[in-house]
């Protein structure tokens, strides 16, 4: 065979001593093979070194083996460990993933979402950065409800309908809260990036906590930054523990927000737990080693759900779809950076 002639799938299926199909059907990885011609095929393709043409192949299947993750911010745990999965669950399929970030800015948003349809991406998987209190542009209507199958996760978007992969977060929070007032405080502080709509479910969980305990539910000891970043949060910290002395524990519901909480606490020379106890929302490293009790999110098993559905949509015809929102449990993950007000401590 001569070097510089391109080789064929028929080349493969010769070689294989299979048929045409059968070989497609490998090397596309779709369709039902024996393992026995599996083996025969991906000998024959190792064997030529085949390079199948992939822009080729998807235009004939309207295909091009490619799904998108949109996220907020790629430095966010949960969006890091999001993506990880996804990339590693679409693999197991043959597909390849393309990385988009909005910096929670919807015009970036809707210019990926623009992007990826027009570069015929087969599905998305998008953790938005609508806001709860926001309301859809009706011009931008099209590029959630359209054609290309969309799995949101995390948030939901206002008036939009699909499927959504998210964490329990009213019922976590409740939990959360509850674990806090049972040790005996009563003055809870949170400080969190309200404007999402998974936060405003974990707000309502702790405001829905204080009542059943009947703690009064004060509206100022919820403060709000307005950008996920360590230097905002350290702002805010300062400005609402200089207002609210009282408080003897903090709840924070986004654990970027962390960093810059704990640098006020350092600075203010505070110990944790013995001048205030802290809850933090999602879990990393420096939560085990600083001994941080922490909400851990299923974040692994959310972007596995998000995957299936995605490659459901992707399969099932417009007409065929029934959308729904799954929630999965996280975790309450007990250290030590928690004690009863004036509880003495190590």
């Amino acid at each position: 065979m001569s070097e510089d002639r391109t080789i064929t799938i028929d080349d493969v299926a010769r070689l294989a001593g299979v048929s045409r199909a059968t070989a497609g059907r490998v090397v596309g990885n779709y369709g039902s093979v024996s393992d026995k011609s599996r083996d025969r095929v991906l000998e024959a393709v190792k064997q030529l070194n085949y390079q199948p043409n992939l822009i080729a192949r998807g235009l004939r299947s309207q295909s091009t083996k490619t799904i998108a993750v949109v996220v907020g911010n790629i430095r966010n745990t949960y969006s890091t460990a999001l993506v990880y999965t996804v990339e590693k669950e679409a693999q197991k399929k043959g597909y390849n993933v393309l990385i988009c970030t909005t910096h929670e800015d919807i015009e970036k948003e809707i210019k990926h979402l623009k992007d990826l349809s027009s570069k015929k991406v087969d599905g998305v998987i998008l953790m938005s950065a609508y806001r709860a209190d926001g309301s859809m542009n009706e011009d931008y209507r099209e590029y959630y409800t359209g054609k290309l199958p969309i799995v949101f996760v995390d948030r939901n978007v206002p008036g939009i309908h699909r499927d959504v992969i998210q964490s329990e977060n009213f019922v976590a929070s409740y939990k959360a809260t509850q674990y806090l007032l049972n040790m005996g405080h009563k003055k809870i502080g949170v400080i969190a990036t309200s404007n999402f709509s998974t936060v405003q479910e974990r707000i309502k969980g702790y405001r829905e906590a204080l009542i059943d305990e009947k703690v009064e539910f004060d509206e100022s000891l919820i403060a709000s930054v307005d950008e996920l970043s360590d230097k905002m949060s350290r702002k805010v910290c300062h400005k609402f523990l200089g207002e609210h002395p009282e408080v003897t524990a903090l709840y924070i519901l986004n654990n970027s927000l962390c960093s810059g909480v704990l640098l006020d606490l350092k600075e203010r020379k505070m110990k944790i737990p013995k001048d205030i106890s802290l809850l933090v929302w999602d879990d990393e490293e420096y939560n085990e080693l600083l001994d941080i009790t922490t909400i851990e999110q299923p974040i692994a098993e959310i972007g596995k759900q998000a995957v299936r559905k995605l490659f459901d949509l992707i399969g099932e015809s417009e007409d065929s779809v029934n959308y729904e929102c799954k929630k999965l449990n996280p975790e309450l993950i007990i250290r030590k950076s928690c004690a009863a007000p004036g509880m003495p401590t190590d």
